[in-house]
């Protein structure tokens, strides 16, 4: 079971439901229920294709790039450090067009399947002292994915329960968290380097 959080817990912080949610109102202004459903189910299904389809085409992408995990998780670490600060300075989610009102673009993709989600999966699927890494990480973006998608649902009352001010003050927090994932990735990967040398 912690190896299951061990993987559902970084996924769950790069994805940032949370967070996601004040722009999927803002996108989505002017809506009713039925076209907000139709584009969360579609913006979390493509979503998880990319995600998956990103999960298992990394190993290829290291041998054909000739780099190995800890490299990644060095790179991907660096990443994550940089998208979190940015976040935690700019309002909002920079990588998100306000004015582009579409599933799949911005919401899919940059928003849910960006760079935090895809460098987090190839992260998690490159630790070979793990057990069952690929399962273990399809399975918790499978269940982050079916969380975000009641989120993204229940946008309207949550809206109504918490208020849009403490949904911005939510997801920074989360973006802090996803800082010190991003710090322990980038240590991870410079102590095996040392140790293998």
């Amino acid at each position: 079971m912690s190896n299951f959080f061990s993987h559902f817990i970084p996924l769950l912080v790069a994805i940032d439901p949370i967070g996601i949610v004040p722009v999927f109102l803002a996108l989505t202004a002017g809506m009713d229920k039925i076209q907000r459903r139709k584009i969360s189910i579609q913006a979390v299904a493509t979503a998880t294709l990319i995600a998956t389809a990103f999960l298992f085409l990394g190993r290829w992408i290291f041998q054909f790039l000739n780099i190995t995990a800890d490299d990644f998780r060095i790179g991907g670490g660096i990443i994550l450090l940089v998208l979190a600060v940015y976040d935690l300075i700019i309002y909002g989610k920079p990588a998100v067009s306000q004015t582009r009102m579409v599933g799949l673009v911005p919401l899919a993709m940059p928003l849910i399947a960006g760079p935090a989600l895809l460098t987090t999966t190839l992260v998690l699927t490159g630790q070979p002292a793990e057990t069952h890494p690929f399962l273990m990480t399809t399975l918790a973006l499978g269940l982050n994915m079916v969380l975000l998608l009641v989120v993204l649902l229940s946008t309207g009352w949550i809206s109504r329960m918490i208020g849009e001010h403490a949904l911005a003050a939510m997801s920074k927090l989360v973006m802090v968290f996803l800082a010190a994932i991003a710090v322990n990735f980038i240590r991870v990967g410079i102590t095996n380097i040392i140790i293998s040398i």
